[in-house]
This record gives structure tokens, sequence and C-alpha cells, in this order.
């Protein structure tokens, strides 16, 4: 039986106390390790790993609580126990007794053990080695120092994006919104009415800002809601004292002063330390490679583009809030559909049991709703995961955009798999999207996007769900590269471009008929409508996450203009120079892709080359070759390096010709 997180029963004060509890205990248990004279896994490892877990447990709850439903009072309770957390694991880092006892463990048990236990030794002591272990006394202290301000920092620049993205919203007239489809005129109006305001109301959030920027015609409210877009978290926005600016520069100098610390020219050398890629030179060269390859295709998308806007309006100049309304109506005039016409074949509940049904032929497994799971908010729906006819793991869905929701989609583990003190604990994950909340009695409609992402995440939560591994720092996505672990994610999202897999994902809201052949023929021919385009737009990222953390200075070098600087060597879109797209960057500055936003690219390589394996694939093939990908990618956690996985998988190393395919450049 799963002890479920008691959703219901969780306030303020229950957090608290179980922190409080956690912290104690944990300490406590340290104290006692650290005069431990027994030198074993038993004795030192289990018990500290299964201690660390429970906190994290804690912890853990915290944040996700905060990216789903954030308030005040979870504000004032992160702010208070930050300090303390990164307190105790900076001084676990640094604990030279229990050092002494892994070492110990690792000169004379180490044959001894499991090839898990031995990958976690191997962990242990790469871990101290990058928390400053081997520092002097007063490095050691300043590199403390480092790891408390950075922890702060990250978390205020969360929530000043989150913040500015929510307090900005304006009524609007039906008039204003003239173009924009129907579905979206009903959500604008469901949120005008919620707050008993006359009209339609207009936000921020992507399921409000997307329909506006591609539909709407009115180009003055397209430009309005873009500059406030693209000026969040900045001094530029309606909310000033949300602004991240002055935080880049910091997080930047101390990611700069903690990887010299410890031995590193620069933060992305300390970075790619864990990576499966070597260099931040091997990277960048990988990343201009691609640049090369596709800068002249990104500039015909353009051409393209301007030569329509022309055509059709008279637009000579396009400014950057044009680019998605004329990029939908090009797409619309050269494959016959609009985003939104597809949209109406792919009602959630109907994506939903194709998702489910796909993940069944690759993986024999089921996925059956369970009803007892306390959740956090009414939009939650949870499932079991049914292998072999008994649970393997279990899932939370928190679907729809609304306030004080972390914007984008992610998924996050709940509880990993792992067997503490003998009993066997199962995976389980949250999977976030932020999707249009369906209306009245219609439900949610999916973009082709979004269909995507769902299958993107549920990769991730495969991943995270099909592990075999007994030990939680490995298993699941612990432990692997953090360059290989978008490679499960990417390869799901390939399915959604078969025809045989959107036939049983699709029936149209009003008649129910799947998505038609021809309709998909004109999808698949706009496949690589602009692929150019936005394949630049990523390499920009990335590339310019790689420069700030290495070559950048940030004591004498401006971020912005650092950023600028990317922009006029590889792009071809350059936005006006009130974008400041850096101030709410927070997959660098708050998530876990500091110097490693090339990772999407890298991966891509590596699921490209999979699922082309797959591609076309049906029947008894296509559940062997799921059986397989199982076996020797999706299982093994962090137990061995990525690179063997694949080549157990692949007979071979990665090649860049698929990723070239499937993003249609020659």
């Amino acid at each position: 039986m799963t002890n479920f997180i008691p959703f219901n029963q969780i306030d303020i004060n229950y957090l608290k106390t179980s922190l409080n509890q956690q912290l104690n205990t944990t300490q406590t248990l340290i104290t006692q390790l650290e005069k431990q004279e027994n030198d074993t896994w038993q004795q030192i490892i289990a018990p500290l790993q299964a201690r660390l877990y429970t906190l994290n447990q804690a912890w853990g709850l915290v944040g996700h609580l905060q990216s789903v439903k954030d308030s005040p009072e979870l504000r004032t309770l992160h702010e208070e126990f930050l300090p303390k957390l990164t307190e105790l694991y900076v001084n676990l880092g640094q604990n030279q007794a229990l050092y002494k006892h892994v070492q110990t463990i690792k000169d004379i048990e180490y044959s001894q053990l499991t090839t898990e236990q031995k990958k976690v030794i191997d962990n242990e002591l790469r871990d101290f080695k990058l928390s400053g272990i081997t520092l002097a006394p007063e490095q050691q202290q300043q590199f403390k120092a480092i790891q408390n301000q950075l922890s702060e920092l990250a978390t205020q620049f969360e929530h000043n994006v989150l913040d500015a993205t929510d307090s900005y919203s304006r009524s609007a007239t039906i008039d204003e919104l003239a173009g924009v489809p129907q579905d979206s005129l009903a959500l604008y109006k469901a949120m005008a009415e919620q707050e008993q305001l006359e009209g339609y109301k207009i936000t921020l959030h992507m399921p409000s800002y997307l329909p506006i920027m591609q539909y709407c015609s009115n180009r003055q409210l397209r430009e309005e809601l873009y500059k406030a877009y693209v000026t969040r978290a900045s001094e530029l926005s309606n909310a000033a004292k949300f602004d991240n600016g002055g935080l880049i520069g910091k997080i930047l100098a101390l990611r700069l002063e903690k990887a010299q610390l410890l031995g590193f020219n620069n933060y992305a050398e300390l970075s790619l330390f864990n990576k499966m890629a070597d260099t931040p030179a091997q990277v960048l060269d990988f990343l201009h490679q691609l640049a090369n390859k596709s800068h002249s295709y990104a500039e015909q998308d353009l051409a393209e583009l301007k030569a329509y806007a022309l055509q059709i309006d008279g637009i000579a100049e396009l400014s950057a809030w044009d680019i998605p309304y004329y990029s939908e109506k090009l797409q619309q005039h050269k494959y016959s559909y609009s985003s939104n016409e597809l949209k109406q074949y792919f009602p959630l509940p109907k994506v939903f049991s194709g998702l489910f049904n796909l993940i069944g032929q690759l993986y024999s497994l089921e996925l059956v709703l369970n009803k007892e799971m306390a959740v956090w908010h009414s939009d939650v729906s949870t499932y079991d995961i049914m292998q072999n006819g008994k649970v393997s793991g279990h899932i939370y869905f928190d679907l729809y955009a609304r306030d004080g929701k972390q914007p984008g989609a992610w998924m996050n583990s709940a509880q990993d798999r792992n067997m503490d003190g003998g009993a066997e604990n199962l995976p389980i994950a949250y999977v976030i999207c932020n999707f249009t909340k369906p209306v009245g009695d219609k439900p949610s409609l999916l973009t082709f996007d979004d269909v995507q992402t769902l299958f993107h995440e549920m990769g991730h939560a495969l991943h995270h769900l099909l592990t075999t591994v007994n030990n939680s720092s490995i298993s699941g996505i612990n432990g692997v590269e953090w360059d290989a672990v978008e490679l499960p994610s990417q390869f799901m999202e390939y399915f959604a471009w078969d025809y045989a897999i959107l036939k049983t994902i699709t029936a149209h809201i009003d008649s129910g008929e799947v998505l038609p052949q021809e309709l998909f023929d004109k999808v698949l021919a706009a496949r690589h409508y602009q692929s150019g385009l936005q394949m630049l737009r990523q390499l920009e990222f990335s590339i310019y996450d790689l420069q700030l953390h290495s070559t950048f200075n940030p004591a004498t070098d401006n971020y912005l203009t650092e950023l600028k600087r990317v922009r006029e060597q590889i792009a071809v879109l350059i936005p006006p120079s009130y974008n400041r797209f850096a101030n709410s960057f927070a997959h660098i500055f708050a998530g876990g892709y500091a110097a490693g936003y090339y990772s999407y690219k890298w991966a891509e390589v590596l699921a490209c080359d999979v699922f082309d394996v797959f591609d076309g694939v049906s029947g008894a093939k296509l559940s062997e070759l799921g059986t397989k990908l199982q076996n020797t990618i999706l299982s093994q956690g962090g137990v061995r390096p990525m690179m063997e996985n694949f080549v157990a998988f692949m007979g071979r190393e990665p090649q860049i010709e698929a990723l070239l395919k499937y993003s249609g450049i020659k």
C-alpha cells in the first residue's frame, strides 16, 4: 500500500513542523555517523541516504506547491527554510569525517558492493570534491557563502518572473480582439466574469497571450502585449519592482567565483564536469556547426514571411509582434490549414486516451484512474501505472493554466523508486502543463504544439517511472547526465508526427471524426515550416547561455550587450532594443540549465537517432523495440553513462544525420 502525499491535509503548519522535524533528525544522524567507527555501506551510506531522501521529500513538497499554487505564506516558509537547507547541504559536502568514511568504503569494501552501490560511492566522492572538501578552511567558508547567496538569488529570480507575469492584465472589447478564435474568446470572457469585469480579460499567461499574437488583426494590441511580455521582470516593466536585471550580474559573478574556487577556469567547465559533453569549446563548435547549416534556411523563412506581409497588408517593415501573426497567416496560405482548425481535432480527453494507448503498445503499461490520491487543486487527475497486472508507479496530471502557477511545462518527482529498509517504494511523477482550461461543457482543446508538449513531458515521466534501479540517488532521471536527460522526452514528441498514432488521439470537437489524411498531409508538408528560424532561436539561447558562463566577464561586461552580440553573430531576426528576454530566462538563472541549455539540441541528436529506428514501425515490432528501449535506456537510471546505454540500444555512437533530416535541413 503506497502512502500518498496527503495534499488535502497539508497547510503551512504541516509543512513547517515536517521540515523542522526532518532537519533535526538529519542533523542528529549526521552527528552520530561522524563518530561511527565502522566504515561500511550498511552503517554509513544506507542510513544517510534514507535520511536525506526523506528530508528532500519534505523540501521538494514546498517547491512543488510553490510552482503550482504559490502564496505569500509559502514564500515566507521558503525564505525561512532555504538558508537552513542550503547550510545543511554545504556543511555535508565539506564534512571531513563523512568524506573519510566514504573514502575508506571505496578503499576497502568497494569490490564487494553491487554495481548500483559502486556508482553511488563514485558519485559521492565526486560531489565531495565539487563541494570544496579539499579547500582550505577560509575558502570553504567562502564557498558556503556563495552557495547560500546563489540559492536565494535563484528563488528571487523565479518569484520575480511569476509576479511580473501575474501583475499584467487588461480588459478588452470584442472589437479589439478581431480575428481571435471563439474558444480563446470564451476563455477571456470566463476570466472577466470570474472577476465581475465587463468585456474580456487578457493576461500574459500563454493560453491568453499566444492566441492574440497569432490571430488578432489589431496590430496595436499585439504590440502592446508583446512589449509587456518581453519586458517582464525588467526595469521597463509596468511592475519594475520585479526587475531581475541586477540579479543576473550577481548570479553570474558568484558562479564564476565558485568555479574558480574549485579549480575550473569558468562556470561552463564546472557545469560540463558531470555531463556527456567534454569542453565548452566542443559544445560551441557543435552549436555553431548547426547554426551554419541552418542559417540560409532561416534567411529564406524570413524573406518569404516579409514578402507575404508586404503582399497581403502592405507591411513594409515587419516588427517582432507581426512575426507570429503573419507566420500563422502564411502557414494557412501555403498549407491551407490554420493552427486553430487543427486544434478542433485535439480535445484533451481523446489525446489522453490515445497517448495511453501508445504507451501501452510501447511498454505494456496501462494507466488506470485512481480517485483515492489526494490532490492540491480540483484540476488535478491521478493514475496508477500498471505493468504485467501489478502497480509499478503513479502519476499526477495538472494541466491547466491559472494564476499562482509557474508558466511552462515540466515533469517532476513526487517519489523516487527506492528500497528503503527492504520496503519497495514505487516511483510517482508530477506532469504539469499550462493548457487552456475547459469552458462550460467543452473540453480543453490542445494546439499541435500542446500535444507535442504533453508527449514530451510524458517521455520524462516514463523515464522516471520505468526505472528498475533501487537506489533513489540514481533511479529514474536522478544521476543521468543533464545533457542526456531530454532524450526520452524528445523521443516521445516525434510520435505526434505519426499518422497511425494521430488517428488514435484525434476526434473533432463537433463531428467526432478523426484527423483526415488530407489535413494531416498538409500538417506534414508544413512540418519544416520555418524550421530554420526555430533552429536558430534555440541555438541563440544555447550559445548565449554558454558564452555567459565561459567568456563573459560579469565584472566588466553587460548581459544585454552580450545577447546583442550573439544575435548579430547568428540570428536573422533581431528584436527591438527594449526586449529583455534574459530577465525571464529562468531555465538558466533559476533552473538547472546554467551552461546546459545546449542539452536540448545535444539530446535531440540522440532522440532523433533513436526515433529513426521506430519511425513507421507498428504492431509486434513496435512493442519489441519499446521493450529494448526500456531495458537499455529507460530503466537504467544513472547507473552507467548514457553513451553506454545509447550504444547498447543502437549498436553505435550517435550521428547527426537524423536530427538534420527531422529538422528539414539537408
